[in-house]
């Protein structure tokens, strides 16, 4: 391997990563009490790194655009949160 196909797989893990990350905080988001706002802004990084990439230096690149699309979608669906019970009800 060359200098530049190493950058290549270490921009591809790199950005893996970040897709994976943005997936779990678009997760804790979803189910918890994550800031959404926060995980719309790394999963949209992490599509536009990747296609980046992917159009650019290499077909890998697939891989993190990918996971952003999923952590975006993650991202924009309904809160699962359970409303909170007031003294009264509780």
């Amino acid at each position: 391997m060359d200098e530049q196909e190493l950058m290549i797989t270490f921009s591809v893990l790199s950005f893996s990563v970040l897709g994976f990350g943005a997936i779990v905080l678009s997760l804790v988001t979803l189910l918890g009490r994550g800031n959404r706002s926060f995980a719309i802004i790394t999963a949209g990084s992490t599509i536009f790194l990747g296609a980046f990439m992917w159009f650019v230096l290499s077909d890998a690149g697939a891989l993190p655009t990918a996971l952003g699309v999923v952590a975006l979608v993650l991202s924009l669906l309904p809160s699962k949160r359970q409303p909170e019970l007031t003294e009264e009800e509780g």
